[in-house]
């Protein structure tokens, strides 16, 4: 999502909503074009943030990581960068060599020209009016709809783009319709952008960061990340206080994206254990090019922590007959698979026991409308392990289920600060006289809530920010204040 401003809101009381407002007046800086930038003669290393801008050299294209392209329409697609990767393919444009793609730094924009080939460029935004005081004269009153105002036949049109580049193309049609110069400017520039969508070939090369990746999942299956928006994510790591050195117990139904998320917030400090049933998905994790900062993620099933005898589970032990061999397996082959199978077992013991050696900082739950079940699971066995001041912070798509579990919380007296959280995003055109928001927006009223809460020692006083009046309040506080007023 194109943000040029984003202004939020802040949560106050249970249950409230969150407005952010968001803007797509211009390209992102993250995305910019990077032609104002250097050429570097090698690949990039740590920059200094007091270094000049213009000293700064271009971040190039490992060859082996993973970048996001985006098209002129706005789609989004992760690709690999391997070996054996050729082409790159999105939409119905040409294939995209691989070359092209790995001599361009982040942010560079590619254009396929009327030689066939894909070479860096200016980016071309989609036309919009920088004047904001035009007066605006003429109608679209008496313009015919019947298709004859285009001079050019389809044969000149093929003809046209088999020699001219996309922009030449978009010019030759402008030019050639006779009803161009009495439509006002408003339409003329939709005219422009139409065209533009349809005979121009351009994509922009994106760093695969968090943020990438969950624009790029959400149009292309937001079922699959259970409807979780960048806001969303960004309010669980938030209300987590995900940093580095934190130990967590995470329940991540988004195809790994929040276990991704917190693992480059810990930066290679700290641990997540991951709970699953069945397996996870580390799509985002290998996507987003942790490197050895993934290593902080241990995936532990929930049936062994949710069992009083964990050394009895089949996760934790050795089969019975290692022994067995197939046809072409030799000895060395047999004793080769018993090794690794031992340390594998040995790697999940030493796992469980870190898990089970001190209290976790943090208690992160994302699950979707089929993990329900998962998530109550979680929900038993995460808070006991949660230590004092610990962080809550649980995701879902229905309210109901939310609000019970805030309910329980309040009366038990273990939490304080338990809020039930609705964010609410709209992205907005920002245009002189046309200022609105998207008209073709996919967003729904209620996509998602957010319950967060603070762990707390419980001295049997009572439930924790009960209302009601102690006699130490009374004769304390209370009449501290009436002194005040004598």
């Amino acid at each position: 999502m194109d943000a040029g401003a984003v202004a939020a809101g802040t949560a106050g009381t249970p249950g409230e909503s969150v407005g952010i407002a968001l803007a797509d007046n211009g390209t992102p800086a993250s995305t910019a074009d990077a032609a104002a930038i250097p050429k570097a003669t090698a690949l990039a290393t740590t920059t200094n943030s007091e270094q000049p801008p213009a000293q700064r050299q271009a971040v190039l294209l490992q060859p082996t990581g993973h970048v996001v392209l985006r098209d002129l329409e706005g789609g989004q697609k992760v690709f690999r960068l391997g070996s054996g990767t050729k082409d790159l393919r999105i939409g119905k444009y040409h294939p995209i060599p691989i070359e092209a793609i790995l001599r361009v730094p982040f942010g560079a924009t590619l254009r396929y020209d009327e030689k066939g080939l894909w070479s860096r460029c200016a980016p071309c935004n989609l036309a919009s009016s920088g004047a904001a005081d035009v007066e605006v004269t003429e109608n679209n009153q008496h313009l015919a709809q019947d298709g004859s105002a285009q001079a050019l036949t389809p044969s000149d049109l093929k003809d046209l783009k088999s020699r001219c580049s996309g922009a030449e193309v978009v010019g030759a049609l402008t030019a050639n319709s006779a009803t161009f110069a009495t439509k006002t400017r408003f339409s003329q520039e939709k005219y422009i952008k139409k065209k533009q969508l349809r005979h121009l070939q351009q994509v922009t090369v994106l760093r695969p960061t968090v943020m990438e990746l969950c624009e790029t999942y959400m149009k292309q299956s937001r079922g699959k990340i259970c409807g979780l928006r960048f806001d969303y994510l960004s309010a669980v790591l938030c209300q987590a206080d995900v940093h580095s050195g934190g130990r967590f117990l995470l329940l991540d139904c988004a195809s790994g994206l929040v276990a991704a998320a917190m693992a480059q917030r810990l930066s290679g400090l700290g641990r997540i254990f991951r709970v699953f049933r069945g397996g996870c998905s580390d799509r985002a994790i290998t996507e987003l090019d942790l490197g050895e900062g993934r290593k902080v993620v241990r995936d532990i099933p929930i049936d062994v922590l949710r069992s009083s005898d964990p050394s009895s589970q089949e996760w934790l032990r050795l089969p019975a007959d290692l022994t067995k061999m197939g046809k072409d397996d030799t000895d060395e082959d047999a004793r080769v698979r018993r090794e690794a199978r031992t340390e594998r077992v040995r790697q999940r013991q030493m796992d469980l026991d870190d898990l089970e050696s001190q209290p976790l900082d943090g208690l992160v739950i994302v699950s979707g409308e089929d993990d329900m079940e998962l998530a109550a699971e979680t929900m038993q066995v995460g808070p006991p392990r949660l230590g004092i001041g610990g962080r809550l912070a649980v995701y879902g798509q229905h309210l109901q289920p939310l609000a019970t579990r805030q309910g329980e919380m309040r009366a038990s007296g273990d939490y304080v600060d338990v809020r039930l959280i609705q964010l609410f995003t709209r992205e907005y055109q920002v245009l002189p006289m046309r200022t609105h928001p998207h008209m073709s927006a996919d967003a729904q009223l209620c996509e998602g809530f957010l319950l967060t809460a603070i762990k707390v020692a419980d001295n049997g006083d009572g439930p924790v920010g009960s209302n009601e009046p102690t006699a130490s309040n009374e004769s304390g506080a209370g009449a501290s204040k009436r002194r005040r007023k004598t």
